[in-house]
């Protein structure tokens, strides 16, 4: 078995992170090496023996890796055997309404469509899931699945694995520069940079999965000039983006950014205590409940952001504790035993811990459905800002991933999954979705790329 640990020592694994000197030509080339871009590679090269897979980081992984791991799909034998009643019908009208007019509904009918197959290729291909399954913060019902190895590494490490059995070149270190259509349309011309050496690679068809642009700045002030703030917990810095905007690809929601209540702003840990909506409690300084935490996520980071200089804290409770991973329980006792955290026997003594008004909390409490509500101690409490999460906006797609230009015609050979798109989402994100988005328009543009390829 792949660990982690040979993940990040990729030569162990056949990948290349050395400088490439020279030009050469690939049938599929992949930009991004997270989630949509390993899913999209593996599904390639079940058709295609010329895949090559690049990624600016000297590792793979991207924001899949650090990701809570939770895959949202509905009606799953796991839901079955607990009893849940789901349907694509439902699960694609909990997105519409998300989305709030925004998006292509055609693209959230095939995510819908497809997320239930994308789980059982994921199980194909060695992830294994814990038969429970998870009501998650914004995730509006009881359908996230979580793969039993921490985090998003299960993912990156299986698929990653799968990959290079299927003969795909992964090259790290590697960074795209610019790229353009070449002048038939039956391919691309992409310049590349590795470890300070540019070369071209021709490829006949592109795919784009480089994640979004959380983590530049200078993009947020662009597209989100309103946004105050400019922490974030995502990789994505958009370079990618904005080649393909360069290029003539269009684009759409740029405006719509998704802000996510963490707990770690001040600690090298990361304390998260509200991936679980049930059993959690989000109040302020005053002692008042200031949201629903079933409520979207949308709906919960404007509520913080608009409680401002007040401190703004999660309760939990140990049966929430004891439902994070082993990593995450980790991080949090760190960060407990680091005086970032807190944790007491009673409610009464962690608010006097946190210095927040016991009768407020105690009412605010009052106001949560009783099966909901933390009660078993000890109870536990960590501090909540405000971190830009995940950018909703980016490249047009279609339902087969491919990406438009600015007339909407889809561009012959290019195709786009994952965070650098904008068509999925509209302008709130279900929570558990982001993972399931990018398998699942991997897979599509990686098998489509492929089918491109032979019929042109």
């Amino acid at each position: 078995m792949i660990r982690r640990r040979e993940i990040l020592a990729l030569p162990l694994l056949g990948v290349v992170p050395r400088a490439i000197a020279q030009n050469f030509h690939c049938g599929i080339l992949v930009v991004g090496a997270g989630g949509a871009g390993l899913a999209a590679a593996l599904e390639a090269s079940a058709y295609s023996d010329s895949v090559v897979l690049i990624e600016k980081e000297s590792f793979i992984g991207g924001d899949t890796l650090y990701s809570g791991g939770f895959f949202n799909a509905p009606n799953t034998e796991f839901q079955n055997r607990k009893g849940i009643k789901d349907s694509e019908e439902f699960y694609l009208q909990q997105i519409t309404q998300s989305a709030n007019g925004r998006g292509n509904p055609k693209v959230q009918t095939k995510l819908a469509k497809e997320a239930a197959n994308t789980l059982n290729w994921l199980r194909k291909n060695g992830v294994t899931f814990e038969d429970e399954i998870y009501q998650i913060y914004g995730s509006g019902y009881r359908r996230s699945h979580k793969p039993v190895t921490a985090l998003g590494s299960s993912y990156v490490q299986n698929l990653a694995a799968a990959c290079l059995k299927n003969g795909v070149s992964i090259r790290t270190s590697t960074r795209l520069e610019s790229f353009e259509v070449l002048r038939n349309q039956r391919g691309f011309r992409v310049t590349i940079s590795s470890k300070g050496v540019s070369s071209v690679i021709t490829s006949r068809a592109l795919i784009l999965c480089a994640g979004g642009f959380a983590n530049n700045p200078e993009l947020i002030r662009r597209y989100v000039p309103n946004l105050n703030f400019k922490y974030s917990d995502s990789r994505g810095t958009g370079e990618v983006l904005q080649r393909a905007i360069e290029a003539g690809v269009q684009v759409e929601n740029m405006d719509a950014v998704e802000c996510i209540p963490e707990g770690s702003i001040l600690s090298k840990y990361s304390a998260r205590l509200y991936a679980m909506a049930p059993g959690t409690v989000f109040i302020n300084e005053d002692g008042e409940r200031f949201v629903d935490e079933a409520a979207t996520r949308k709906t919960i980071s404007e509520a913080l952001i608009k409680q401002g200089a007040k401190r703004c804290w999660t309760i939990v409770d140990i049966r929430s504790v004891k439902r994070l991973d082993k990593s995450q329980q980790k991080n949090l006792y760190r960060a407990y035993f680091a005086g970032q955290v807190w944790k007491n026997d009673t409610l009464e003594t962690l608010c006097k811990d946190i210095n927040v008004p016991f009768e407020k909390v105690k009412a605010s409490f009052e106001q949560v459905d009783p099966r909901h509500r933390p009660s078993v101690a000890p109870f536990w409490a960590v501090r909540m800002y405000p971190w830009i999460h995940y950018t909703l906006g980016g490249i047009s797609i279609n339902e087969q991933a491919e990406c438009l230009n600015k007339f909407g015609i889809p561009i012959p050979g290019l195709y786009a999954a994952g965070q650098i798109t904008g068509s999925v989402h509209g302008e709130n994100r279900l929570g558990g979705n982001g993972l399931t988005d990018a398998f699942t328009f991997g897979r599509i543009a990686g098998k489509n790329a492929a089918r491109w390829i032979k019929e042109n």
